[in-house]
Order: C-alpha cells, then structure tokens, then sequence
C-alpha cells in the first residue's frame, strides 16, 4: 500500500473526485492547453519528465486505465506478470519517442482542496495510433511496465555463490535489469531460501519461482519498483469481491472469483 499524507485521506473519506496527469518521456516541456509547447524567448521550457508537472492534463487526456494482473488465475502464485497502462488523448503537437515513458498520476480533489499527486506506475510504449476525434485527431496509447524486460535469460556472469540464497538472487536480477527494489521485500524475504543457478530460465521465470516459495507473485509497484504480493500478505476482507448482503459470498464472473 501507498503511503500518502493526512490531507488526502481527508478528501477521500468525504465527497471527492480523481484527477489524472500523465508524464511521457524522460523530460518534457511546459505546455499550454492546446498542447503545444510553452516559449520564453523563443527557447521551449524544459521541465523533468519524471514529476506530473511535467505531464498533460484533464484538458488533454480522454482516458487513462492501469492493470497489473498480480495472477493469471485466482490465487495462483509464482507469477511475474507486466502492468499495462492505455491512454487516449489528444494528439500533442511535439514527438514522443518510441518506447518513451508513461508515468500516470492522480490527486484526490473535493473542490476546495486537492492532495498531492500520487504516481500509480511506470511504463513504456510497445504500440500506439491515431484516430479522428471531433476536429481533432486523438492518441492512443499501450505500454507495459518494466517486467516486461525480465523476459531477459539470467545474466550468465553471476557475482554470486550457488546455491545462492533467493534474496540475493533478486537482487541480482533488479540490478542486471536496473530495477529498484521496494523495501518491504526484504522484510518478507526472510526464510534464506537457497536457489541454484537458473541455467536456461528468464529473469521472470526465477522471479515467479521465487515468489512461489513464499506464496505470492511479483509485480512493479507505483514507483516502478520490484515488489513481492504474498496471499498471506493481503487483507482477508479484500481479497474477493463480496455480495452486500452480510453473509460474504463472493461474486463470480463466469465462475471465477473477482481478486479485489
């Protein structure tokens, strides 16, 4: 979970709404409502890509939709699955770079106050198109999170002694591909487990049987970090959609259960 400040839990424990911004690219520039770039002096005004100052507002952004499937199948663990972010928007006037980076943020606002903005990931574009919209032309959007690179085979130079213990087996794995890890992973990751060396298997393929040894999955968090989901780990009374009715029977959906 999140950390986030008194005032945004204020907002959204009374009557509020999401507003949504999204950064793409590494850096930006300021831009005004129409989307084109802001000059002072006939010099564009760069700004940093990584922060939502960066990004494009309501005023551009059709939709903006986030997935991180933490399991193929319900409770079914041992996965590595990539997040997938789709955005529709306005077409801005400048180039975004191929496999650019998506970062979408949201505030909680009640129309007075607004909260701080709070990333909900970090993803890159593997497709986009364009479509008419009105007498504008509108954007489309796919990217995946950074799992996606874990498809990569195990380094085959490893600094590590075999059998290694799985701890720092996935921190050889977020360095190789440049990850960062969330913290509280290593204050799940305390059994020492020891892993042989993964000749001919994925840095996600060791991940997920990883994360199978304390029945869970990884994912990339908000922050674009390493993160491990351990069923345990996730409160009783949200794991399955319920019916309102005080009984907790869950809610299927073609026989399954809904993963809350």
């Amino acid at each position: 979970m999140q950390k986030v400040s008194a005032l945004y839990d204020k907002i959204v424990s009374g009557k509020h709404w999401f507003e949504s911004r999204v950064t793409i690219g590494e850096a930006g520039v300021l831009v005004d409502s129409g989307g084109d770039a802001i000059t002072f002096g006939g010099m564009r005004i760069r700004i940093g890509g990584s922060g939502p100052d960066a990004g494009y507002g309501e005023n551009m952004l059709v939709s903006v939709t986030t997935k991180r499937p933490l399991f193929d199948e319900v409770d079914k663990v041992g996965q590595a699955n990539p997040g997938e972010v789709t955005v529709e928007m306005l077409r801005p006037s400048g180039v975004i770079p191929k496999r650019a980076l998506v970062a979408p943020f949201i505030r909680a606002s009640n129309g007075e106050e607004t909260s701080e903005w709070i990333p909900k990931g970090k993803f890159y574009i593997d497709k986009r198109s364009e479509s008419d919209f009105g007498d504008r032309k509108k954007l489309s959007i796919h990217g995946y999170d950074g799992m996606l690179y874990a498809e990569a085979d195990y380094p085959a130079v490893s600094g590590l002694d075999w059998p290694a213990t799985d701890v720092d087996v996935v921190q050889e794995i977020a360095d190789y591909l440049g990850f960062s890890v969330d913290n509280r992973v290593y204050q799940i990751m305390t059994a020492g487990y020891l892993v042989q060396y993964p000749s001919g298997y994925s840095c996600r393929e060791v991940l997920g049987y990883i994360g199978a040894m304390y029945a869970g999955s990884f994912l990339m968090n908000d922050n674009g970090e390493l993160m491990l989901v351990t069923l345990y780990g996730l409160p009783p009374e949200t794991r399955y959609l319920i019916v309102g009715n005080g009984d907790g029977s869950t809610i299927t959906f073609g026989g399954v259960k809904i993963l809350v």
